[in-house]
Order: structure tokens, then sequence, then C-alpha cells
């Protein structure tokens, strides 16, 4: 949902009338200062909440012991859409029709005893009327419990086997299924009552084997400005992966210091620790590394306990008397602070203050940040780390040359001024790789080679919608991939 501003709103005025709240409108549209919206200007709207699922009850929350939600999916869990559901609870009786999450709306019960009685609508084969298929006795609290069906029929042909059987027969590892809360129904239907399934939740967030690192997205989340499976895409596209698709958090390049599941350089590490206002920053401080001095200028302390100080200290921390190799500090301190890359806490905050310190230095050129959705700012995040602030500014305005542009510096040594797209495209896919695949079909264009490939591996790599649960806010983040390739979106931030 979008709103057109019009002459004389203000954000607390159109946050008013669409039931929302103004800071919830700035982060939908990355707005930094409530008081500067105008005319014409085109504002995200929250989506409604879904039908299935509304936010209130029929009982003030504060007042229950427990809130149920209860979710209906097949044998493979897939969600069970329409299936119309009868609940008895506490003398209650409520009918509803599950969404296109599988999901009916939260039941509140007020008593520590209560049990949902819970029956669904009977397969069309089996002729009219409905089935009781278990009894649920809620815990206290939020929870959601998945109804699990036992069947799922699908239609195949039988084939001979062919050839002798296999010796000895395969061993099949037991598959963990969860908490369970009901093993049988009380008509010996074929179900299954799961409780603690991760979908659906109140961010629609599925991070799948990723999930101990939830309350770390949500809240980097909150730092960046955009939505949880937005941050998850992006640290989906740089982390490494263990096997199952899990982020690693020990990864080390064998190439550069690169270290951690976000890939810091020590260098750029030490920068953000600097930098005032983010994470790392404030856990330097905490920690009794960072102090400023009297004139208000960083000063690192040592373990010895005296410090590192005066102009230039990131420059500092970096010589080789403080690192004398990748990764390793000739200080206990300053190796504390490189170590703490391999703590996915920090790892995920570090590349969401990296990325919307990004996303803030193209909205101080004039790039219209606010007016991308979601998807688009992950991607354009993704980009900016990917090459830098200022190669990412010559990708959006297309002028990145086809081979590095070098000159002088102040001592007269021959230096790179301006990174070329050969170069570019060649440390990501190799020469030869680079020349057949992209190269030679964009009429030997560097250039136009390394802006395909790009748009190319940004689209097949930030993908909000996979970290989405089924549901109205995937079916949104997916329609929003579709629509925004990466030369759409720069082309639309072009100046």
């Amino acid at each position: 949902m979008s709103y057109t501003v019009q002459s004389g709103d203000s954000l607390g005025a159109i946050a008013k009338r669409h039931h929302t709240s103004v800071n919830e409108l700035q982060r939908l549209n990355g707005i930094a200062d409530p008081n500067r919206i105008h005319e014409g200007q085109s504002l995200r709207l929250p989506d409604p909440p879904p039908a299935s699922r509304p936010t209130t009850t029929s009982q003030d929350e504060s007042e229950s012991w427990s809130q149920t939600v209860l979710r209906f999916v097949d044998a493979l869990g897939r969600p069970i859409i329409g299936l119309m559901v009868r609940t008895v609870a506490e003398g209650r009786e409520i009918l509803s029709t599950t969404g296109a999450d599988g999901c009916i709306h939260s039941l509140a019960c007020k008593q520590p005893n209560a049990s949902i009685d819970v029956h669904v609508q009977r397969a069309d084969h089996k002729g009219d009327g409905e089935k009781h298929i278990g009894r649920i006795t809620p815990s206290p609290g939020k929870q959601t419990v998945k109804v699990q069906s036992g069947k799922h029929v699908v239609t195949t042909k039988i084939r001979r086997h062919e050839g002798a059987p296999q010796s000895p027969p395969r061993q099949m590892k037991a598959q963990a299924r969860g908490d369970k809360v009901e093993t049988a129904t009380t008509q010996g239907h074929p179900l299954l009552c799961v409780k603690g399934c991760e979908c659906p939740n109140e961010d629609d967030l599925l991070l799948g084997p990723n999930l101990e690192y939830k309350e770390w997205v949500k809240i980097a989340s909150k730092r960046a400005g955009i939505l949880p499976q937005a941050v998850a895409a992006v640290m989906n596209a740089e982390a490494s992966k263990l096997k199952g698709g899990k982020w690693s958090v020990r990864s080390e390049s064998s190439k550069s210091s690169a270290t951690g599941m976000t890939q810091f350089l020590d260098g750029t590490w030490i920068d953000e620790a600097l930098r005032k206002g983010t994470y790392l920053n404030d856990k330097a401080k905490k920690e009794g590394w960072l102090t400023q001095d009297p004139k208000g200028l960083w000063q690192f302390k040592k373990a010895d306990g005296t410090f590192v100080c005066g102009p230039g200290l990131a420059r500092k921390l970096s010589t080789k008397a403080m690192l004398p190799s990748r990764r390793k500090a000739a200080d206990k301190n300053l190796q504390k602070l490189l170590d703490l890359r391999y703590e996915a806490e920090f790892a995920i905050m570090a590349a969401m203050d990296y990325a919307k310190v990004n996303l803030d230095a193209l909205l101080a050129k004039g790039y219209a940040i606010g007016d991308l959705n979601d998807t688009e700012k992950a991607r354009i995040m993704y980009l900016c780390h990917h090459l830098g602030i200022g190669d990412a500014v010559h990708f959006i305005q297309n002028t990145i040359p086809e081979e590095d542009v070098t000159g002088l510096n102040k001592k007269g040594k021959i230096v790179v001024k301006q990174n070329g797209a050969q170069k570019l495209l060649t440390a990501q896919v190799g020469d030869a790789a680079a020349q057949k695949k992209y190269v030679k079909p964009k009429g030997n264009s560097w250039v136009k080679g390394h802006r395909y490939w790009l748009d190319d591996f940004i689209a097949q790599h930030i993908k909000p919608g996979v970290f989405a649960c089924p549901g109205i806010k995937q079916v949104r983040l997916l329609r929003e991939e579709g629509s925004a390739a990466l030369l759409s979106i720069t082309e639309k931030l072009k100046k």
C-alpha cells in the first residue's frame, strides 16, 4: 500500500489516518527527519493485518492465561489453505477458515486448566459434516501449535524393480518432530499437533538453520530501518555457509584479513569501532578500550594501560607494530576487538551499521533512497558493501570505465584513481570466464559484462522473500523481488 503526500500533510496526520505510527512510517520509508516530507512524495504504508490472524482478539490479551495460534499443514509441512475449522474453548465456539499461511486467528483462554477442542471440515469424498481431530491444552503465554495431517496423496505409476535388493538394508535416522502436544486424536485420525514451529511469528521471519540468530537479526532490522527478512537476505549473501545453510561465524579468507560471518577486514573493523554511534563503538567504550581525550579525540587503551591516541587513530592501530600479521594484534585489547568478528551478535550488527551508513551517504549525495522498498534497499546495501561506496556511486551513474584510471599522487607515485570494469569482473569470476560468459556476449564490453554479471548475481542472492513465512508478507516480498532488478533500481536512482 502507498500514499501520495498532499499539500498541508504531516507525517503524524498521515500515520493517524492510516492507523499506524510516525516511527513505522519513518522505518518503512527511510525518513530520517519526520518533519521533512514534500508534496507528491510517495510513502509506503504498512500492510493491513491478515484476515486469518487479526491483531486483536475477543478478550483483552492482558487478561489471558494463554494466546494460541493454530497452523494447519499437510504431511509435507505445507499450509492447508481454506480449511473450515470450528474451535470450542471455555464455552466459546468460533468458526474460522485457514488463510494463506494455514493459520486461524489467535485463541485466548483465561483459565490455566482450559482446553481447546478442534473440529475440521470433512474432505469432500467423505461426505458432509466435520470431525473432531483433537483437544489441545495450551501452555501459559503466547504460542503456536502446528496441526499436521499425516496424509499426502500423490499419483504415480508402479514399475518393476530392476536389480538385486540393497544389502545390507539402508538404516534411516530418526527425525525429530518437535515437542508433541498430541500424538493421536480422539477419533484415531492421522493428525499430529507439534508445538513450537517457527512459523507463524510476529515478524513472519523464517530463518531455518539460522534461527538462533533471530534476535540479532530483529535488532539489526530496527537499527537499519528495513524488514528483518531484508537483513537476513543481506546476511545470507555475505556469509560463508556450513553444511545445511547455516552461516559460518568462523570463516576466514585465505587471500585477505576478511574474517567472521560478514567478512570484515582488519582495518574496516577498526574503522567501525571508531565510528561514533555504531554497535561496535558502544561495545569498545563499554569495555574501556576506547575513550576520548580532553579535545574529544578517540584514544585506544592498550592492555598495559598506555594509550594510542591523536589524529589518524585508525591508521595508527593498523600499523605493522600493532598488526604484525592478518588477524593478529600485538596488543591483547586490540586482539579482543578484532576477535569480536567471530561473534554473531557483533558481525550482524556491524554489517547493518555499515550498510545503513552507506545508504545515508547516498542519501546525502542526493539519491532518493527513501523512495525504495525494502528489497531495493537490501540490494543497494549489498552493492555498496560489494563495491565500496565510491565505486557504487559510479555503478549507479554508469560511469565505471573499461579499465583502471591511474594518476600520480602527491609523492609522484602512480596510483589507481578509479577501478575499471575489467579488474572488478575478473576479480570475481576470473579472466577466461569473464570474457566467455559476460564480455563477448555483451559486444566485448567489460562495462556491460560487469553490469550484467552483478545484476544477475544480486538477483540470485538478495531474496528477502526466502526468509518470510508463507502468507501475505512473503507474497509481497516475492513481488518486490520480481520488479527489483539491480539495473532497474540504479536507473531509478540515477541523477
